[in-house]
């Protein structure tokens, strides 16, 4: 007995199983049976009453299935479920079964859900349209398309009418019969710049229905008609035209949001983080329009998806090249010069794009300097590459790249040495020595991006990327000591290097549920570095070496999660959080990052918005001037510099009042944490201290209100944008310790760009823009310091006190730019004669103040005054030629 107990109780769950099985065998459905027929051709009536005859099953069946006079079995065996798969292939009927009869049941598609995804592409150039709407006219439900044009969303089956709209191209309208999952690839059309606004029903889907804020879509079609300096067509001088946005300096294309210093603007091209973004000096930026499909600009209500930065976040995509016909595009202007190319690679699956632009100024400057005079030499250059390759409706392949750089040479100071005065055992000839400065900065990025859809719901981006960003600057002056002539050479290198790896994801599960996730690494290499040698111009001996700096290295690991739903027709959230780490030395510093963005819906032209988000950044640029110059050093948080953070809210109500028309105003309210200076008078060529001991940390506070007035479309469009701010800091270590304007404070700032299109080829263009002061440090008092006996070493001369930082402000700015574009279509394509005139009323804004000193001979005495130097102080025109073939 005790055995059979224990074989019964070791045994039981493969008896049970046992039994179970053949229970299932012994009362076998009726579906699953298994009939052989005499022949697999006839009427669906006739089909199913030999199936009957030969299975033993009842059929009951109405009038209301769907039936045909013939129809073809593919073979003679298999289940009855089979065969009624097949005899009903075309219909949408369930059955199931009751006492050995199958009940077939007709089934009202309209009850069905389905599947509708797809991309969404310029008719034209082929590119992929991000941000369009698609949408169920009838059920006022649909999607927009992601970063790369793909789309999901689910409605239910029969007659559907889909509509496809994106701002500046003719919306299409689809009647489709709705019977299965569906791909549906739309190509809209460019509206003719005349031509009207259409009116769309309310059915379709606006920026007033998302729930994100602070968001601004540059109009890159407009690009080209904001008048620009040297007729330098830029993207960062026209996003400083939009509310929240300051411009720093005059005449520089730095980025200043809400407060935030130029370190805190997260910018990606194709994904890949940009860490110097100036050309000449800052003049206008390394972003060849050309090259550009879409511009966005977050400042403020963060996606989960973005972090590492606190103030801004700049997303630009790349052009991927036209997939039906060949493009290229000449332009010439008075600093630079382009070209562009791009179209299909052997097929309509892969396609490229690639520009170039360079400046002359090197090559036209050079011959006309004198060899005894000083001889300066500048050029820079952009080379954008893109190549995608289609494998599927499911896998596409994009390969990214840019290489930019610039290179400053002068030579100064020349001077013909002879050499009886060298030394008399030297035996060359005389030397001819000079000064030299030779300076240079640049960035490749490369990128390799894998786009997948798994299935009608998971849509997948993983990508791999390298950036580099270097900048060197060296300066040989020679002196004569000793009988000698020595050379010492005063040199700076630095740069960072980024290695990524990450992936996202889009996860559609519902119509009223959007999630993304994913996770990022980045690898970086900092180098800092300062160099020092003095060496003997005959022997060319090192006689003195001092090398300040070391390479640093450390990793930031990203993750997010995110979920856009729909509570209710008038209510929409945007809920996420990130997650990110960075390990140094000791510490591992970590942040759990909520963001949350709400949209209610008052009407269907108007909408409420708000929105939280908690920021970290774990790098820091170390400024070494008052405008943003390659010089500024990028450095990782360590065990003594902790990482920056920043907590923002907003309101934002956004009102189609007219067709075409909107209407934004956005209260908002910033404060940041640990952010970074240098102690006054400290410089970064100081080898006494290590970087980091030079440095102070403070608060900074900032809060303000934005309004924006936007017409895209039709013959007169544009913006008018004001902003009112203020941005308070407080550094321990400046002022002494007591709050001062921070360096980017404007309290009003007004905007305006107007384009009008006269013909299909003529369009006149202008911008004007108004910004209170910036706030500047000046010297209170200055008075004469006499040598003391009691401290020698002061020596006499002339003192300066500030007493306050920050206390004083630059006068107002203000300049109004205008331009015209001709056009003309000839048989081998169209040309472009683009002119203008900068600071048209030539308005004197001040690039810095200074003071000087004017002595009285007749009176002995001195009087000071405050002088400002002006960049652009006089109407200054351009001229382009644009030729596309």
């Amino acid at each position: 007995m005790f055995l059979i107990k224990q074989f019964f109780n070791k045994y039981s769950f493969l008896l049970f199983v046992f039994f179970i099985i053949n229970g299932n065998i012994f009362s076998q459905s009726a579906l699953d049976r298994v009939v052989q027929l005499d022949f697999t051709t006839g009427s669906t009536n006739k089909l199913l009453k030999h199936i009957e005859d030969k299975s033993g099953v009842i059929f009951s069946y109405t009038n209301k299935v769907c039936t045909y006079k013939k129809v073809v079995l593919s073979k003679s065996k298999a289940s009855v479920k089979e065969y009624l798969d097949q005899i009903f292939v075309n219909c949408f009927v369930q059955y199931y079964e009751l006492n050995n009869k199958i009940v077939i049941l007709p089934i009202d598609i309209r009850d069905l859900d389905y599947n509708i995804k797809g991309f969404v592409k310029d008719s034209i150039t082929g590119e992929v349209l991000i941000g369009a709407n698609i949408y169920d006219i009838n059920a006022s439900i649909g999607s927009v398309t992601n970063d790369y044009g793909f789309y999901s969303f689910t409605t239910s089956g029969g007659e559907v009418f889909v509509g496809c709209s994106y701002i500046g191209y003719n919306s299409i309208r689809k009647a489709i019969k709705l019977t299965r999952d569906t791909i549906i690839s739309f190509n809209l059309a460019p509206l003719p710049a005349l031509k009207e606004i259409p009116i769309v029903g309310q059915n379709s889907y606006s920026g007033i229905r998302s729930s994100q804020t602070s968001i601004v879509d540059v109009p890159v079609n407009q690009l080209q008609n904001v008048p620009s300096f040297f007729g330098e067509m830029d993207l960062i001088k026209m996003i400083q035209l939009f509310p929240g946005v300051k411009t720093g300096t005059e005449g520089f294309s730095g980025l200043y949001v809400r407060g935030g210093g130029h370190d805190q603007n997260l910018i990606l091209l194709d994904e890949v983080p940009v860490y110097n973004m100036e050309h000449l000096f800052g003049f206008f930026s390394v972003f060849n329009p050309d090259a550009i499909n879409s511009v966005k600009l977050i400042k403020g209500g963060f996606p989960a998806k973005y972090g590492g930065r606190l103030s801004s976040v700049l997303d630009i995509i790349m052009l991927e090249g036209n997939k039906d016909k060949l493009n290229k595009m000449v332009s010439l202007g008075l600093l630079s010069s382009k070209l562009s190319i791009d179209g299909p690679l052997k097929n309509d699956k892969t396609t490229y794009s690639l520009s170039f632009r360079r400046t002359f100024y090197d090559l036209i400057v050079e011959p006309l300097q004198e060899k005894n005079s000083d001889n300066n030499r500048y050029y820079f250059f952009d080379l954008n590459a893109k190549v995608n390759h289609r494998f599927s409706n499911k896998s596409r392949l994009f390969i990214s790249a840019y290489w930019g750089h610039d290179n400053l040479n002068s030579d100064y100071n020349f001077k013909s040495i002879s050499k009886t005065i060298i030394n008399q055992d030297y035996l060359g000839d005389d030397l001819r020595l000079s000064d030299k400065i030779n300076a240079g900065w640049g960035n490749i990025i490369v990128s390799t991006r894998w786009n997948y859809v798994y299935n009608t719901k998971l849509f997948s981006n993983t990508t791999l990327s390298f950036t580099n960003f270097n900048f060197f600057t060296s300066q040989d002056r020679d002196y004569y000591v000793d009988d000698t002539w020595n050379t010492i050479t005063q040199s700076y290198n630095s740069g960072i290097k980024d290695l990524m790896a990450k992936i996202d994801f889009d996860y559609f599960p519902k119509n009223s549920h959007h999630i993304k996730f994913g996770v990022n690494y980045i690898y970086h290499q900092f180098f800092p570095g300062i160099e020092i040698v003095q060496s003997d111009n005959i022997s060319g001996e090192k006689n003195d070496t001092t090398i300040g700096g070391e390479m640093i290295d450390g990793a930031e690991i990203h993750g997010y999660i995110q979920d856009d739903f729909v509570l209710s027709s008038l209510l929409k959230v945007n809920a996420g959080v990130h997650f990110s780490s960075y390990r140094t030395g000791l510490n591992n510093y970590f942040s759990a990052e909520p963001r949350l963005s709400v949209r209610f819906l008052v009407t269907q032209r108007f909408a409420l918005k708000s929105s939280l988000s908690f920021m970290s950044q774990y790098v820091h640029l170390l400024r070494t001037a008052n405008i943003s110059l390659p010089s500024d050093l990028w450095l990782p948080v360590t065990d003594k510099i902790k990482p920056m953070s920043a907590r923002q809210v907003s309101f934002e109500g956004n009102y189609e009042f007219l067709p075409g028309f909107n209407l934004s105003a956005e209260l908002y309210y910033k404060k940041s944490y640990n952010e970074l200076d240098y102690f006054e008078s400290q410089s970064f060529f100081d080898l006494s201290t290590s970087w980091s001991d030079k440095l102070t940390s403070g608060n900074t506070e900032s809060y303000g209100l934005e309004m924006l007035v936007q017409r895209n479309i039709g013959s007169w469009s544009g913006w008018l944008g004001y902003t009112y701010s203020k941005s308070i800091s407080v550094f321990p270590g400046l002022n002494d310790g007591n709050p001062f304007w921070a360096n980017n404070d404007r309290r009003h700032d007004i905007s305006m760009f107007l384009s009008h299109s006269f013909s299909q080829n003529i369009d006149a263009n202008m911008t004007w823009s108004f910004s209170s002061g910036k706030p500047i440090t000046l010297a209170d008092e200055k008075y004469f310091a006499p040598e003391l006996p009691t401290v020698p070493s002061i020596g006499s001369g002339f003192s300066e006190n500030f007493s306050e930082k920050n206390r004083y402000r630059m006068p107002n700015y203000h300049r109004l730019d205008v331009g015209v574009n001709f056009k003309k279509n000839k048989y081998w394509g169209k040309r472009v004669w683009s002119i203008g005139v900068m600071n048209l009323y030539g308005r004197q804004n001040p690039f810095f103040l200074y003071f000087s000193d004017n002595f009285n001979e007749n009176t002995g005495e001195s009087n000071r005054t405050l002088n400002q130097f002006s960049l652009f102080p006089f109407p200054f025109p351009y001229i382009r030629y644009t030729i596309q073939f």
